[in-house]
């Protein structure tokens, strides 16, 4: 992505900063940008073996704004920072919608076909969300979340640790605000389709009829909304255990 004015005015900041920012999230003013590359992509390959290791029965995710209960669901693998997107600093996987209850809470602006909303809060029951409010631009986020039938469900729980991005504004740009490090990381969710690249197992098999009955969630739509609040995210496990596997903007491994 190209820094313009167009992109700047949207995100409220000179052309200038904008311009640093994309600097900063590629590390294009470090002195070996490849090999910190390189770094970070090790580094999240043995925090998503971690992650990957664990028996979940369901995430908490707990900030000042935020109560949510996600459900990874059988079969699911957390992924990225795989070097298909420049900058990616997320770890993510596609949890089963089903399990998705509580309140959601996007403290980021999300700009979206011509469409600059603020403050969306979602308030899931029965893994749809069944509240939906805005400060600002809430007809269309009660729009898009009614597109279709899949569209008011959750296809994607996402982390950023800070440690990895350097993002520290709101860009305008779903690449890199979905990836925004600052002060205390981010997590988002997406609205709308999973990512059948999160399915444990071989892909070529997950069929529509497999998909729906593992809860991946199918739609026209898949919306990030993103939270850079202070959290903790808790992983309670089958067993009975539980253990904190993100705080302070940070993965604890």
């Amino acid at each position: 992505m190209l820094p313009t004015n167009d992109l700047a005015q949207h995100a409220r900041i000179p052309l200038d900063e904008y311009s640093q920012q994309i600097v900063k999230a590629c590390f294009l003013n470090r002195r070996d940008p490849v090999a910190q590359w390189k770094s970070i992509f090790r580094k999240a390959a043995i925090i998503k073996k971690w992650l990957n290791g664990m028996d979940v029965k369901h995430y908490h995710i707990e900030s000042e704004h935020i109560d949510l209960i996600v459900t990874p669901g059988e079969q699911r693998r957390w992924i990225g920072i795989s070097g298909h997107n420049i900058p990616s600093f997320e770890l993510f996987l596609s949890p089963d919608w089903r399990g998705t209850s509580g309140v959601y809470f996007a403290d980021q602006p999300s700009y979206r076909s011509g469409n600059l909303v603020h403050q969306v809060r979602l308030t899931f029951k029965k893994g749809a969300a069944v509240s939906i409010d805005a400060e600002s631009g809430g007809a269309f986020v009660q729009q898009q979340l009614s597109m279709d039938r899949g569209a008011s469900r959750i296809g994607e729980f996402s982390l950023t640790d800070k440690r990895f991005s350097k993002i520290d504004r709101f860009m305008a740009n779903t690449l890199f605000d979905e990836n925004f490090g600052g002060q205390w990381g981010n997590c988002h969710i997406a609205m709308g389709s999973s990512y059948a690249d999160t399915f444990d197992g071989d892909v070529q098999t997950l069929s529509g009829e497999k998909k729906t009955r593992l809860g991946f969630n199918t739609s026209a739509l898949h919306w990030d909304l993103v939270n850079t609040e202070k959290k903790r995210v808790t992983a309670h496990l089958a067993d009975g255990r539980h253990t904190t596997i993100y705080e302070n903007g940070c993965f604890t491994y």
